[in-house]
């Protein structure tokens, strides 16, 4: 049942697992590549809208806290 609704046209029930580790992997990667041109393009309007803006610090993997910027707390 619950393979069913995973996988409902059974596109992946004869795969491998060597496969699917593979296919993990390949959205993985477009999902960071996506993130970094997202980043990157959110940078490059700020430029634009804002000469002169100080760009010292920006990481596409930090966030705000408190109107700081950080390093994400470590997954346990």
């Amino acid at each position: 049942e619950e393979e069913k609704e995973v996988d409902p046209q059974g596109e992946y029930a004869s795969s491998s697992r060597a496969a699917l580790i593979a296919k993990i992997q390949e959205y993985e990667s477009n999902m960071v590549a996506a993130a970094t041109f997202s980043f990157n393009n959110a940078v490059a309007q700020l430029r634009i809208l804002n000469p002169g803006l100080t760009e010292e610090g920006l990481d596409e993997e930090k966030e705000v806290r408190d109107g700081q910027i950080c390093s994400p707390p470590p997954i346990d």
